[in-house]
């Protein structure tokens, strides 16, 4: 790969990885480095497909769902990712390749298979699994007037864990929480808990991010 770099937010919906994914955006380009933001369901070529309204590609089978999310990462991957990563840019990922991989686990897809699907992808410089807890997670939903919105996949309905959206939900958020901490464990994500204030996570994370980073920043002194 060339001489940027690509940094990964992973972590369940509601967690704030947008708002600190765009704080470190911004911290970086205030140093003069070059950044891409990018995730899930932003390709050319499927981006608007998975998010539309008309067909909810949640409806599909976990299989079928997880080959419509690999084709959007990879293509992804192979137009925006690495030749950003060769310009010399730092490529944030609001969500990459393992937020597909453990929702579909949790649906019965070998986490094997869902692997082999990625098998080009490049390997993230640092990957950060923000958390919080399920009970937080639904008080944020709640506050934010959005239960009303949730649906069957979100709140994990389709696992048949409860006919109850905010139930579910709560059965769900938990089930993925022990996945996401399991794949951290496993392959070395730095966790970091949203329960403090915006600044104070985002200064922490931009502890972890500098020294990843500290050769790409503009120094005109």
């Amino acid at each position: 790969m060339g001489t940027g770099r690509l940094i990964v937010f992973e972590g369940p919906d509601h967690v704030g990885r947008s708002t600190h994914a765009e704080a470190l955006r911004q911290k970086l380009e205030a140093n003069g480095v070059p950044v891409i933001i990018t995730g899930l369901a932003r390709s050319e070529i499927l981006g608007d497909l998975i998010k539309s309204g008309n067909k909810d590609i949640h409806d599909f089978g976990p299989k079928t769902r997880a080959l419509l999310y690999a084709t959007d990462l990879m293509d992804q991957i192979e137009n925006i990712i690495k030749p950003s990563i060769d310009a010399g840019f730092v490529v944030i990922a609001d969500r990459y390749i393992f937020t597909p991989m453990i929702r579909e686990s949790l649906r019965g897809v070998d986490t094997d298979w869902s692997m082999n699907l990625y098998a080009n992808a490049p390997n993230p410089d640092l990957t950060i699994l923000l958390k919080s807890g399920p009970r937080r997670l639904l008080q944020r939903v709640i506050y934010s007037g959005n239960v009303g919105t949730l649906s069957r996949f979100e709140s994990g309905m389709d696992l048949g864990f409860s006919t109850i959206p905010t139930v579910s939900f709560l059965e769900y958020q938990s089930k993925l929480k022990d996945a996401f901490d399991r794949f951290a464990e496993e392959r070395g994500f730095l966790s970091i808990s949203t329960s403090k204030s915006k600044p104070e996570v985002s200064g922490k994370i931009w502890d972890e991010v500098f020294p990843i980073v500290k050769d790409l920043i503009f120094n005109d002194s």
